[in-house]
């Protein structure tokens, strides 16, 4: 007969089978000409931006981190990293992945892409990062010792990632369908009205013929919702502002564009509503650190 253990009123701690694997991090400066070929990963990667600025080719789509920038690359994507600032990129990067099937999903579901200072969770990863960055510097790197310390972090980071997916998932439970399908609607309408207004010279159309300024007001008011509504649902939605949200159509666009030789930089303001080419120029430095210019000199080199 098998000797059974019985817990009454027992407090327990949970078993845990999970593997959790550290694939080691580097920290590198790099050239203003620096680029990583398209690279593929089963696990996650993380990458923190400590001087300069660096684009992320993510599934298609342009992303630009500066300086204090981090970015949470999820397993299975194509994905490209280059240095575009003249002066050069100091980056940290580390790969890691668990095999908990309800983490891994929600992480891949509720985490953000990119975590900038004005980002909830910042601080925490930020200091967090900033333990493995100080560890490099260590002599006993091979000891077992450094090897848990490294994998401590690791939890912690981990901690934190699990934080971020319940608080999302507690935002997107407040979130109503309506909300939802209105912020969308939205969104919609307003990357159609950009497509329409900067596709108007392939059309054959004349300028005075076409108004290529999004109006973003008369975009709501068409959907039958009121502006102050709409703004606060999509910010509720998109984490951003309509305004800003077309400005990132706008920046994805350009630098499309300006990849394209046979299209002058004049011409690709215009499309994109800039009345004059050096307020165009000005922007995209904002948006990316170079000018037009530059930057179709660096793309094409």
């Amino acid at each position: 007969m098998e000797n059974t253990i019985e817990f009454n009123n027992a407090q327990l701690l949970p078993f845990i089978d999970w593997n959790i694997r550290f694939f080691g991090a580097h920290m590198q400066t790099v050239s203003k000409d620096w680029s990583a070929s398209t690279e593929f990963h089963h696990a996650f990667e993380i990458l923190f931006v400590l001087e300069g600025s660096q684009e992320t080719i993510f599934e298609k789509e342009a992303y630009l981190l500066n300086k204090g920038d981090l970015i949470l690359i999820p397993p299975g994507f194509y994905h490209t990293n280059r240095c575009i600032s003249n002066d050069g990129m100091t980056y940290f990067c580390a790969h890691f992945d668990i095999d908990e099937p309800s983490l891994r999903m929600e992480m891949l579901k509720n985490c953000d892409l990119i975590y900038t200072k004005s980002s909830t969770f910042y601080k925490r990863l930020r200091e967090t990062i900033d333990k493995w960055i100080n560890m490099l510097n260590l002599t006993e790197c091979n000891s077992i010792k450094y090897k848990l310390r490294v994998q401590i972090v690791l939890f912690e980071l981990l901690e934190i990632f699990s934080d971020i997916v319940s608080q999302n998932q507690r935002e997107q439970l407040q979130q109503s369908i309506t909300t939802t399908k209105y912020a969308k609607a939205i969104a919609d309408a307003i990357r159609s009205n950009f497509k329409k207004s900067y596709l108007y010279l392939d059309l054959g159309l004349d300028k005075e013929e076409n108004d290529n300024k999004v109006h973003i007001q008369r975009i709501i008011a068409s959907l039958g919702i009121s502006p102050n509504y709409g703004l606060e649902v999509f910010q509720k939605v998109y984490h951003m502002s309509p305004r800003k949200y077309l400005s990132d159509l706008k920046v994805q666009e350009a630098k499309i564009l300006i990849q394209q030789p046979d299209i002058s930089i004049n011409e690709i303001a215009s499309r994109l509503g800039y009345k004059n080419l050096s307020h165009f120029s000005r922007q995209f430095k904002r948006w990316t650190g170079l000018n037009p210019t530059e930057f179709r000199k660096n793309s094409l080199s």
